[in-house]
């Protein structure tokens, strides 16, 4: 207890800050409270209304001041950035807390991964709480660079940024009573913390028996009647708006008054020019807004509520004792974040940081370890039947399952682009093992060369698709060389590349740099004619083997339906496999 912050909130001392003219935006007593005054000492509220004197004073106009924004669900490592460098874009943009899930750098790094994202967001004006991820590996099908388990986090829960245990994604785990996931999710329990959930399309009695496991939230929702269901069985949602997975506005008929309090909004995974460009949270905001969601009710989604799923009581609204995070801005209708002040100090305007900030240095070990390559590790013999199809949906990250007949040329399966058929492989990246997942996918819209990365969820093996084989091996070559990154190439020319060294999964430099090569990446795709709005972030969800229905990993083709490994090629008439 800070002695000195009841004597400022008594008036017996001089306070930091007064701000005068607010129309302060009441999340908790759902009102606005007009032309209030509000106190600030050390970097948290002290009183509302109570006319203390202090050393500063500020008029804001008769301008809305609101709480901070929230990121309830997050990969940083999504955005291709550090912590550092992801705070000084979402900053301006009004985001003063975020939520964690270190999930993609856990699965290369293991537990010197987690350490690494909290020393790296230690001391940043951004607050980073984490979530401890519970899936590392993800699953059996695909090779992970470590393993994390319960007796491994132990250390973790008594660090006081990591709040909980990260989004339960192996739903069929935990209705399978998996021992070593029944470990994890006891451990926090017992704890008392909260347990994210991940259950795309999850109903009925394997709903219940999830929820019953413990976990108490979920970001999957993409149907009012799925949404609905989770609620009614005790769920918090969260409202995902990130770079493909755009649920918001689909979900909105279900955030009625009376449900109001169990919405949080969350990103995800959204790419660092898609956060400068369109926005972070305010973005998700404006839709709420926009969408017809009462102001304050708007307000609780995008701030209290998930200040108390996370059990987060210094943040998430303005009153006596919680951070002096707040922003102002000038109308609902056009919802902008003007001025940020975080813990007290006016830290961003009209989306320009105040001033720059940097993480201290870090060193982390090389993750791409590949097993000498050739060309011919990227053919696929035909079988005279035929395949099974990774049908892509560009905005979604469920992707279709379908089955044709491929192009064959010389006894091998082709690229056909007529029927925006490509080639799909997912190659083992950690141990050097050799493993390559082959396969094949609709729906990229690629017409010539290959493009790759090291970005692939949730294991983050090296995923390339292509027209043709000397394409594809040449980005995989060119990825090895980078140390992880993202590449598109043709024949033996890279057209252009994207260094990620940090984990294969985020870049060292900074954010402007990774930005304008992004920009880079879609006018190259614009100019080769790709239809794919984002097919490099697209590509990264496709061996992600705990989304409906189709992915693939470098055990190959896993039928996520019904949880198992399956053949590239199809059933034929008498129902054997080829």
């Amino acid at each position: 207890m800070d002695k000195e912050l009841i004597d400022s909130a008594a008036g017996r001392s001089l306070c930091d800050l007064r701000l005068t003219g607010c129309n302060v935006v009441d999340v908790l007593g759902g009102r606005i409270i007009g032309n209030a005054s509000l106190s600030v000492k050390n970097g948290f509220v002290v009183g509302l209304n109570d006319d203390h004197e202090a050393r500063e004073s500020l008029d804001i106009g008769g301008k809305y001041l609101a709480p901070g924004l929230i990121d309830a669900h997050v990969h940083i490592e999504s955005s291709l950035l550090t912590p550092a460098e992801y705070a000084k874009v979402v900053l301006p943009r009004g985001t003063t807390t975020v939520v964690a899930d270190p999930h993609e750098i856990v699965n290369v790094l293991g537990y010197d991964g987690m350490r690494f994202m909290l020393s790296a967001s230690e001391g940043l004006p951004l607050d980073i709480f984490f979530m401890v991820p519970s899936c590392v590996p993800a699953t059996e099908f695909d090779t992970s660079g470590a393993a994390l388990y319960a007796s491994d986090m132990y250390p973790f829960l008594h660090d006081e940024r990591v709040l909980g245990l990260g989004e339960v994604m192996n739903y069929p785990g935990v209705l399978a009573k998996d021992r070593s996931l029944m470990d994890k999710i006891a451990f926090f329990s017992s704890a008392r913390r909260p347990i994210d959930g991940h259950a795309p399309g999850l109903s009925g009695t394997d709903l219940s028996a999830y929820i019953m496991a413990g976990i108490g939230s979920d970001h999957e929702c993409t149907t009012v009647d799925e949404a609905r269901e989770k609620l009614s069985k005790g769920m918090y949602i969260m409202l995902r708006e990130g770079s493909t997975a755009k649920d918001l506005k689909n979900l909105l008929p279900a955030v009625t008054p009376h449900a109001v309090s169990r919405f949080m909004i969350c990103s995800d995974d959204r790419h660092s020019n898609d956060l400068r460009d369109e926005g972070h949270m305010d973005h998700a905001l404006r839709l709420l807004l926009a969408g017809g969601i009462a102001p304050v009710d708007a307000f609780r989604i995008a701030s209290l509520n998930a200040s108390q799923w996370f059990d987060m009581r210094g943040v998430g609204a303005i009153a006596p004792g919680r951070k002096a995070d707040f922003i102002v801005f000038s109308s609902f209708e056009n919802f902008r974040a003007e001025k940020v002040f975080k813990a007290g100090k006016l830290i961003a305007e009209n989306d320009r940081l105040l001033e720059d900030f940097s993480a201290r240095p870090m060193t982390i070990r090389d993750s791409v370890n590949l097993k000498w390559l050739s060309a011919e590790d990227f053919s696929i013999p035909d079988r005279a039947c035929p395949i099974r199809v990774i049908e892509a949906k560009p905005g979604s990250i469920i992707t279709g399952s379908g089955v044709e007949y491929p192009r064959v040329k010389n006894g091998l399966c082709v690229a056909d682009t007529e029927r925006d058929l490509v080639k799909i492989f997912v190659i083992e990246r950690h141990s050097g093992s050799g493993r390559i997942g082959k396969g094949f996918i609709r729906g990229m819209g690629l017409r010539r060369g290959a493009i790759g990365g090291t970005i692939s969820h949730d294991s983050h093996n090296m995923i390339v698709a292509g027209v043709d084989d000397r394409s594809i091996f040449k980005a995989a070559k060119h990825l090895n060389k980078l140390k992880g990154g993202l590449v598109y190439a043709v024949g033996d020319e890279v057209l252009l590349d994207l260094p990620l060294p940090v984990a294969g999964l985020m870049s060292d430099r900074n954010a402007d740099f990774v930005i304008d090569r992004l920009r880079s990446f879609e006018e190259l795709f614009a100019k080769e004619g790709i239809a794919n709005p984002s097919p490099l972030m697209t590509l990264s969800f496709m061996a992600l083997p705990v989304i409906p229905s189709l992915k693939i990993t470098d055990a190959g083709l896993i039928d996520v339906d019904r949880f198992v490994p399956v053949s590239l090629y199809a059933e034929t008439q008498d129902k054997n496999e080829c």
